[in-house]
């Protein structure tokens, strides 16, 4: 098997050959890597909150919120629940009263029916009413940047496909937006990773860039089927299915875009594996256009395949 020379691209990635190693990116555009660093230098804490899943996000409130709450009530028991004016004697648990005095406090509510005295229980209730006015600033300031964060949702392709293309063959993706507005401006990049011996007959791994045929639409309003023509200028000229699986080859597809909702730049990526390549396949378009005279676009038919005889 013979091949074009391909132009090494630095893509910041390992090139140790290593046995144990799955993919390099993840499917989802995360990075198959764990960092490990020490807690207090690695967290950030607005990070974290614009990061973290939605559910993680408010477990983690409720559970500050509770516990700064629980810190508090045992503080105001410690000094005294007679301190805190309107505690019955003849009702619930102390504690519990002074969790509920701790509640309208941090929340700055302040009912009324609750009111602390002397001295030193001002002075907590004042620092705990301070500590809530930054606490829920800083909970208030991650729900906005999660909101007004800009993500491109893309839907990628389950596989990649070679498919036939013109007098030829070519590697296929196909992508759509999955969010409601509208990406503009979209460019594609294509890179691929592959093991090979160097000189000294160790085996490495080594980046290169495939070009495309387009590497830039206007707009993404349906989707976009990325090719890579395997012309005779084309690295994967004569390359077998064999060849891909035997090489451990691994895919990358980076997309920029502007989405106009947040006008602001957005990027996108996933990665495809040896055993995600199908061979001798085609894209199954995923809209149609109905009685009204509109395009409509099924999200969950996007990269379904069928088979494709390919050209010789």
């Amino acid at each position: 098997m013979a091949s074009k020379k391909l132009p090494v691209e630095n893509l910041g990635f390992d090139n140790k050959s290593d046995k144990n190693k799955k993919r390099t990116i993840n499917q989802d555009g995360s990075f198959n890597i764990v960092r490990k660093n020490d807690f207090f230098r690695e967290f950030s804490l607005y990070r974290y909150g614009i990061t973290c899943k939605w559910s993680e996000y408010w477990l983690s409130v409720l559970c500050v919120y509770l516990s700064i709450n629980f810190i508090f009530a045992w503080i105001y028991l410690s000094i005294g629940a007679e301190n805190i004016v309107g505690i019955r004697t003849n009702a619930e648990p102390y504690y519990w009263q002074c969790f509920f005095f701790s509640l309208q406090t941090f929340t700055t509510v302040g009912y009324g029916g609750l009111h602390p005295q002397g001295i030193l229980t001002n002075t907590v209730a004042g620092f705990e009413a301070f500590l809530g006015l930054m606490t829920f600033a800083i909970a208030t300031g991650t729900l906005y940047g999660r909101y007004s964060r800009p993500i491109a949702r893309l839907r990628y392709s389950a596989n990649a496909i070679i498919a036939p293309f013109k007098n030829m063959n070519a590697l296929m993706f196909m992508i759509a937006n999955d969010n409601r507005g509208n990406l503009v401006e979209v460019t594609a990049k294509l890179n691929i990773s592959w093991k090979e011996k160097n000189e000294q007959g160790n085996e490495v791994r080594k980046f290169g860039r495939l070009p495309l045929e387009f590497e830039k639409i206007n707009m993404l309003a349906l989707t976009w089927t990325i090719v890579h023509p395997i012309d005779e200028e084309s690295f994967l000229k004569n390359w077998s299915e064999k060849d891909f699986i035997e090489k451990d080859v691994e895919l990358f597809l980076f997309i920029c875009s502007y989405d106009d909702t947040f006008a602001q730049t957005v990027h996108s990526r996933s990665s495809f594996v040896a055993k995600e390549i199908v061979y001798g396949a085609k894209f199954v378009r995923p809209f149609h256009v109905n009685a009204a005279g509109e395009s409509v676009l099924e999200l969950n038919k996007v990269g379904h395949y069928e088979p494709a005889q390919l050209n010789s």
